[in-house]
Parts: C-alpha cells; structure tokens; sequence
C-alpha cells in the first residue's frame, strides 16, 4: 500500500500535525486540514487513505473486535487458525485463556508501530522530516483607476480601491486570518467561531470575528481611518507613542490616527459617504484643491499638472455618480476659470485669470 508512487500518502501520515489532528480534532486544525484538501483536490483519495490509515491504528477505544484481533495477529504470522487453541507451552482451559490474551495484546502493540516501522523501513528515500505546508501569498495590486471585488479562501468578500493592494494566502491556516493593506478597502468579513480576520494596514491591526467595515491607510498619507459598519472591530494601535493600545469600536464609530504626531481620535461617521466608494459614487465635502485633484487622478487613473492657482478660496463640494472625467471637468467651468485638456492619461488644468 505504501510506495514511492505515493508521495502525498507517505508525507501525510509522517506528518506529526496530520497525525494528532486525526486522533485529536479540534475546530482550528480542522480548519486547516479541510482547506489543506479543498486545494489539494487531486490528492482526495490519498488524504482519505491517510486518514483511514491512522485511525486503523488508533486503539485508543479497542476499535477491533476480539476475533479480528486474533485473525489478524495470525495472519500476520502466518499461523494455522486451527492450531490457535493448542497448549503448547501450557496446559487445559488455562493454557487457551493465556494463550488468546497474548495474541490480544500482541496484535494490539505489533499494529500500533506498524506505521513508523514501515515509513522508516521501506521509504527511507520519500520521507526523511516531516514537511510543514505553506501556503502561497497572493498580492492584488489595483492601479489607479482601476477597482476590484475580490472573494477571500473562508468566503469573506473584500472591496479594493484604486491604487490599492491586499496580500493573503491562498487559503488560511492557523489560529487567525490574516491579510495585509495598503490603501483602501471593504470587509465583509464571514464569522467563523473562534479563528478571528485579521487586517494590517498603516499603524493599525485589526481583529474581528465577523463584521463590515472599511478601512483608508494610505502609505503616501499620514492619516488612517477605520470606520465600523456592522458587528464588533478591535483597533490594536501599533505606535509606541500611544499609551492606549487598543480600541473597541462599535457600529456607526471611526477610528482616524494620525501616523505623523502619533495621535487618534474616536466619533461619528456617515456610513453612505464612507463607503459610497465601492458603489462607484465620488463624493466631495468641503475639499480643498490638492485633495480634490489627487483624488481624481486615482479614481480615473491620470496624471494631472494644474498651471496658475485660483484667486479664490477653493472649497469643493459634489457628488458623482459614475461619471466621465471630461464631465466633471466642465462642470467645474462654471465654479473656477480654466481651461483643460485631455490626452491619454495625461490632463493639463490652466487657471485663465
């Protein structure tokens, strides 16, 4: 049964995790065993042959009858049945009483090294240590313009912005869900008891069981926001300038850190301005002028280059709805004096007074 033919089989059953979590399941290393063969699908058949493999030899709970364990001791020897119930060495009913106890205990501790014996044995060349799975990072990198859906390993649905990243593994293993941002994004986070999602992004570690909510860390800006939707978020605050570490949100609460002066602050947000991002709807309150022509050159993916400065205060406010670049920018002829001009990715903006 055991051969060089079957590498997945003998790497299973060598490996010391697999083992014990056959023998002794519990919901984190089931958790991982069960994506371990979700993305492992042309393997089903060795991983159920493991399985089964070690629970053979599992006599924890006498798992073999008293007769099974006698037909299978003799086989083993290659001893005639018919001669199981001869004294030999002891006489009468005595001698059978003994002589059926010692083929229990013998069958019973010969099974219970089988499997080491012949994974030591037989495969010295397949399996020298046991072999620790690692999964494989993902990076999905939106550049400006661009915005994703993605769907995670456990079912979590995550919104990337433009000119963001997210890194996660290709499918979770451990006691937490992992993942790492730069930029902005929505969770969706899928509850699983037990094994938390956790976010890293600029400054901040996010914990959760299952919730929404939406986080803006920039590496390029020295402000992060997370802002709580639904359920329940903690906010581990990784500058050592803070004396309070941690922050429980609840729904209808933003965190905003300032990276620069090591500073934080907890209120109120509006949830449909927040997220109005990811339904493809840009929103403007009171934005200055950097902040408004940045903002454009992510969400259309161009460059802009801005000529003069205007002679009034700029204070931008608007929304967007899927809209044409080319759109907003002659809507703003009629707030500001300019002029512009489109080519490509490239947008030239010359203030005429």
């Amino acid at each position: 049964m055991i051969s060089p033919d079957n590498p997945i089989f003998t790497q299973l059953i060598s490996d010391e995790e697999f083992v014990r979590w056959v023998l002794d399941p519990s919901p984190e290393t089931t958790f991982f065993w069960e994506n371990w063969r979700k993305n492992h699908a042309k393997n089903q058949q060795e991983f159920e042959r493991a399985v089964e493999f070690i629970q053979r030899l599992d006599f924890g709970n006498q798992r073999l009858s008293e007769s099974e364990c006698d037909e299978l001791l003799l086989a083993i020897l290659n001893v005639d049945p018919s001669r199981q119930n001869s004294a030999v060495f002891f006489g009468g009913n005595l001698g059978n009483w003994f002589a059926k106890q010692w083929v229990r205990v013998a069958a019973i501790l010969l099974l219970s090294f089988m499997g080491a014996f012949i994974a030591n044995q037989f495969l010295p060349t397949v399996i020298e240590s046991p072999t620790v799975q690692v999964p494989t990072m993902i990076s999905v990198d939106n550049p400006k313009g661009q915005k994703s859906l993605l769907k995670l390993p456990d079912g979590t649905m995550v919104h990337l912005s433009h000119a963001s990243s997210l890194v996660f593994p290709e499918y979770f293993s451990g006691d937490a869900r992992r993942v790492e941002l730069i930029g902005e994004a929505f969770f969706d986070v899928v509850h699983i008891d037990s094994i938390p999602f956790m976010v890293v992004a600029e400054g901040v570690e996010l914990e959760v069981l299952g919730t929404s909510f939406n986080v803006n860390a920039s590496a390029h800006e020295f402000n992060t926001r997370v802002s709580l939707v639904t359920g329940s978020l903690r906010v581990n605050l990784l500058d050592t300038r803070l004396e309070s570490k941690n922050h429980l949100l609840v729904p209808g609460e933003e965190l905003s850190l300032d990276r620069k002066s090591g500073t934080y602050s907890v209120g109120s947000f509006n949830v449909d301005a927040t997220i109005a991002w990811k339904e493809g709807v840009l929103l403007f309150k009171d934005a200055g002028m950097s902040e408004f022509f940045d903002e454009l050159e992510k969400w259309y993916g161009v460059n802009i280059q801005l000529f003069g400065s205007p002679q009034k205060e700029w204070q931008m406010n608007g929304r967007y709805d899927n809209e044409k670049l080319e759109d907003i920018l002659l809507g703003l002829q009629f707030v500001y004096p300019i002029e512009y001009q489109i080519k490509g990715n490239n947008v030239t903006i010359k203030f005429t007074y």
